[in-house]
């Protein structure tokens, strides 16, 4: 995998995970003993959970479940960010279908990939990024955007086949409405595609199984369920039934965004994974092999 490294913890997460649940404390509706009082149990489980055999992914679930559970006001927050993002990509959906129409098979497909994965700046749990508001992926800026890993040729091989059940992996609101051009656009070549997203109440500004319906997943999609877990990604041990059908019986895996990136390349599916992602922090540039990773475009295949 292009010398993709393990992706073991370093002081840049821990600083990352505290800074973005801090903030989340900061900003609720709580008083300032509860916003102490959270912060202070949010800081103990880090302190007795985070070390450099720490899988992250577990780490910051366990982190947002203990925040959210003490402070639900975090909930409502990033339940009003998430539908004004979501509105935003929907209104200016139209101007990249009309983009990508013009243009050839390949050439379509590659646009609707880079637009796809562009939607992943769309991302307020990364301290340090400043996410980029849908308004602002235009067709031009989406067209000149410089790739780190390009595997885009191999995913349009797998795919343009034809007779695939591909399993969709969501990230964040904004970003998944752009995953629904590509998502058509793959079905067109005769694949069958599944979505999975978050439980309600949702991880940060990740697509719930409630935003799905909002945004019309159930439309686009075979077939959409949610994870029947809180978690932040796929955490196979921890699957309901239903997800556990769907990742078992896919053909192939596409797998959109960071925190997918970071605990399914430690793990073996059994079966073809494509990342697709915009590295916004040094640890994950660094884990796929080079530091200037970060801030560009990767299509990453996972054999």
């Amino acid at each position: 995998m292009h010398g993709v490294s393990s992706m073991k913890p370093s002081f840049e997460c821990l600083r990352c995970l505290l800074t973005i649940r801090l903030r989340e404390v900061e900003n609720s509706r709580a008083s300032s003993e509860e916003k102490l009082e959270t912060a202070r149990r949010v800081l103990s489980l880090a302190e007795s959970s985070f070390g450099y055999e720490a899988e992250l992914t577990h780490l910051a679930t366990d982190l947002y479940n203990t925040l959210t559970t003490l402070l639900p006001s975090v909930v409502d927050y990033y339940k009003k960010v998430k539908r004004e993002l979501n509105e935003l990509a929907i209104r200016s959906l139209g101007l990249h279908q009309d983009y990508a129409t013009g243009l050839d098979g390949p050439s379509r497909f590659r646009y609707l990939v880079k637009l796809s994965a562009l939607g992943n700046l769309i991302d307020l749990g990364v301290a340090g990024h400043n996410h980029i508001n849908p308004e602002a992926l235009t067709p031009g800026l989406v067209e000149g955007y410089e790739f780190c890993i390009d595997d885009t040729v191999e995913l349009y091989e797998a795919v343009s086949r034809g007779g695939l059940r591909v399993l969709w992996l969501f990230d964040n609101a904004g970003e998944a409405v752009y995953d629904t051009l590509l998502i058509r656009e793959v079905k067109r070549y005769g694949n069958t595609v599944w979505g999975l997203v978050k439980d309600e109440p949702g991880f940060q500004n990740d697509v719930t199984i409630e935003d799905a319906a909002l945004i019309g997943l159930d439309r686009v999609l075979d077939r959409v369920a949610s994870y029947g877990c809180r978690c932040s990604t796929v955490h196979l041990e921890k699957l309901g039934d239903e997800a556990r059908r769907l990742v078992k019986e896919a053909d192939v895996v596409v797998a959109k965004g960071m925190s997918h990136y970071e605990y399914l390349s430690e793990v073996d599916l059994g079966k073809q994974v494509f990342f697709i992602l915009i590295p916004k922090c040094p640890p994950v540039a660094r884990s796929l092999g080079d530091p200037k990773c970060q801030g560009k475009i990767v299509v990453l295949r996972k054999e």
